[in-house]
């Protein structure tokens, strides 16, 4: 078996990470992606490697000169590679240089598992593409697959209806002699001299699949990795992916943008069951339309956002986020006493940075917490509590709020809708208080953290003030608003979304209590589980198994708890039983051995 490896192309979106470097000669971990993909190579049986060069070839050819192994490395110059594209890189290996042999084809900014090769090499047919699921995000040439025979190929500036099955290419290819040094060099020739050179040899695969001179078959990976790099933010996240010690610390790094990751995300937590994909799909035929206008004026989200919620909306500040309070709300309770939970979500400790604490447990006694209320000028009450799911009955805080007009209670109803308690603005309307500040992140209870939205709830009119003056006019965009129009259509299924979490949580909690390593899961009113680690498990390592294994990615707030803990958000039933085996995988590597515990 042989290769040709195109690596002629300058990467201009690259820069500035290739104005003085080859593409194919950054680091990846520890090695550089011509270095890996040769690795890779010789893993599958290649014994010889045609290498086409052009930009840098120099610095490409003294790279390899001590690194190719048992590699035997033919090397094609493009001297055009400034002006052309691939289609001109491709002819010019197969002119320069008979194989004499089927051979793969690979192009130099991919990186992959070795298993990807695999594939290609262990197909029985002659010709073969190595496919990928078509993702939201990728971009490049794709492939119409029909019974597993690709029926056509599709560059970018056909790419406009979504016709059959489609995938996207991994510009990893298997030629045989026969096929690559005769319809296929024929028409790379002819097609250069006289139309143009400046396109990718995929358009020319396209003609010849759709001229009956090439059939070709799809292999689709499935869990393999591979990644193609085509600007820096490439770069980040194949670091990422094939760097199996900074995947964690980069996804922890990021605090979201999961988007560019493999990942099944246990970490942020949102409801799973919501949108629904009617309401999906009145966004995505919207959006060109949403890109295009500015979103109203914040008194007119406020009265959409009152109409959605079904509550006044004199009392309501809608919110890019609940996060946007934080910084307000330090400002205005600066020097007051302040009472926040222990361990909670991480915002509140950072804004009230010398609160007093109290601690918040399963067995914790509303009784001794009551008592200590009337000390404070503000007491925070997350309700249900991040991370530790517990929940406090609406009638009882109410109660206290009531009971202490002089003290100010801001209540996190953030996790409320997945509870069996009311929320407190339903009070709030019989018996409008002053004290009573109700805070909610949405993105969690509606599935859109992404939209960024939240609110704030008082009749607090001093308080009211202060924001009015704090927020912009335009604190929205358009797709929040229509987000906001179209979702009363869909409100039985929302409510059904917060039935199927809690369903689910009732399923998943004896799942996660009998898995090897969990010492205990708390009971939780929330989406999310505490679970307690027990110390025979080496937490970090076990970790970055489920990540590289299933794309696993988990929270561990062991640092906020007095006992090793991980917080596990409630997904959807594949996906959960996805993690139940995972885990159990992953248990028997990263379980210490018994002399290692002393």
């Amino acid at each position: 078996m042989k290769a040709v490896i195109l690596a002629a192309g300058a990467g201009r979106r690259m820069y500035p990470l290739t104005e003085d470097t080859h593409k194919c000669l950054l680091p990846v971990g520890d090695a550089t992606l011509i270095d890996r993909m040769l690795e890779g190579l010789i893993q599958v049986g290649v014994s010889e490697v045609l290498l086409l060069t052009g930009y840098r070839a120099q610095q490409l050819r003294a790279h390899l000169e001590n690194r190719s192994g048992s590699l035997r490395l033919t090397y094609v110059h493009n001297e055009r590679f400034d002006d052309t594209n691939n289609v001109v890189s491709l002819l010019r290996a197969l002119q320069g240089y008979d194989l004499q042999d089927e051979f793969l084809l690979l192009e130099a900014d991919l990186i992959f598992d070795f298993s990807v090769l695999r594939r290609a090499v262990d197909c029985p047919y002659p010709e073969v593409a190595i496919l990928a699921p078509f993702k939201s995000g990728m971009d490049g040439t794709v492939a119409e697959v029909r019974e597993g025979w690709i029926h056509d190929i599709i560059p970018p500036e056909r790419q406009n209806g979504e016709a059959g099955q489609r995938y996207k290419t991994v510009n990893i290819y298997k030629f045989s002699h026969a096929f690559a040094y005769g319809p296929l060099l024929q028409m790379l020739d002819y097609y250069c001299q006289h139309f143009e050179e400046n396109c990718y040899y995929e358009k020319i695969l396209g003609m010849l699949i759709y001229a009956g001179q090439l059939r070709m078959r799809g292999e689709v990976l499935d869990e393999e990795a591979w990644a193609e790099l085509d600007d820096p933010h490439d770069v980040v996240r194949a670091q990422a992916i094939f760097d199996g010690k900074r995947l964690l610390n980069q996804l922890e790094y990021n605090f979201g943008g999961l988007w560019n990751f493999p990942v099944v995300d246990f970490n942020f937590i949102r409801n799973v069951y919501f949108p629904n994909e009617a309401l999906v799909e009145e966004i995505r035929k919207k959006l060109p339309e949403l890109m295009h206008n500015y979103g109203s004026r914040q008194a007119i989200l406020d009265q959409k956002m009152a109409t959605f919620l079904r509550c006044p909306a004199e009392p309501l500040i809608i919110l890019n986020g609940a996060s946007q309070a934080y910084p307000i709300l330090a400002d205005v309770y600066r020097g007051r006493k302040v009472l926040i939970p222990s361990p909670t979500f991480g915002e509140y400790p950072r804004v009230f940075a010398c609160a007093d604490e109290f601690r918040d447990r399963p067995d914790l006694d509303p009784a001794q917490l009551r008592a200590r209320l009337g000390d404070y000028d503000l007491v925070v009450l997350v309700n249900p509590n991040n991370p530790t799911g517990s929940l406090l009955p609406s009638a009882t805080l109410w109660e206290w709020i009531v009971q202490h007009p002089q003290v100010h209670f801001l209540v996190d109803e953030s996790f409320i809708d997945f509870s069996d308690q009311p929320s407190l603005t339903r009070s709030l309307e019989e018996n409008p208080v002053h004290n009573l500040i109700v805070l909610k992140s949405l993105g969690k209870s509606l599935g859109v953290p992404g939209l960024r939205m939240g609110y704030l709830y008082t009749h607090n009119r001093e308080l009211h003030e202060v924001f009015r003056a704090r927020l912009p006019i335009w604190n929205h965009n358009s797709l929040v608003e229509f987000f906001l129009e179209s979702g009363l259509k869909h409100r039985t299924a929302l409510q059904k979304s917060f039935l199927d979490t809690r369903q689910e949580r009732e399923r998943l909690q004896p799942l996660l209590t009998a898995l090897p390593g969990v010492t205990r899961v708390w009971p939780s009113a929330a989406n999310f589980f505490l679970t307690e680690i027990g110390e025979e498990l080496d937490l970090e390592a076990h970790l970055r198994h489920m990540l590289r294994l299933a794309g696993i990615y988990v929270k561990d707030i062991s640092s906020k708890m007095e006992t090793r803990c991980l917080r596990i958000a409630v997904r959807s039933q594949p996906e959960n039983d996805r993690f139940v085996e995972c885990w159990r995988k992953c248990y028997s590597l990263a379980a210490r051995p018994i002399s290692s515990r002393v």
